[in-house]
């Protein structure tokens, strides 16, 4: 493979990889806003400590998510790529201490996080070429 192959593979890597994490962060703000239930959610929040004007820290974090999927799309930055790193490293921690259950989820719902973490990473190596 030569030289210009390779920085093409990598160019549709980056972008692939991308429109993947976008896609995520947009998914996770439209099911949890209009999907899954959010009484079940408020809960999980307040579960977490959130207990003072819930319904405003739901509402902010999907806003946040959605808002993280189109910067992840429109506006890509080191800095986008390693505020992300920070709001995934943070829920995950906060779930694992306040949900433990969701650790040995079957679906892996935060041990995915790692795979997540590892497409940031490669994001922010490849944001300065």
């Amino acid at each position: 493979m030569s030289q210009d192959d390779r920085e093409t593979s990598l160019r549709r890597l980056y972008w692939i990889t991308r429109t993947g994490i976008a896609f995520i962060w947009i998914w996770t703000a439209i099911t949890s806003w209009f999907f899954y239930p959010h009484a079940i959610s408020l809960e999980w929040l307040r579960t977490l400590g959130l207990t003072y004007q819930t319904e405003q820290i739901f509402s902010s974090a999907c806003l946040l998510d959605a808002g993280l999927g189109l910067a992840s799309l429109f506006f890509a930055s080191r800095r986008l790529w390693q505020v992300q790193c920070m709001v995934v490293i943070t829920y995950s921690v906060a779930i694992a201490i306040w949900l433990p259950v969701f650790l040995v989820h079957p679906f892996g719902a935060i041990t995915k996080n790692i795979a997540v973490l590892a497409c940031l990473f490669y994001l922010i190596v490849m944001e300065r070429r």
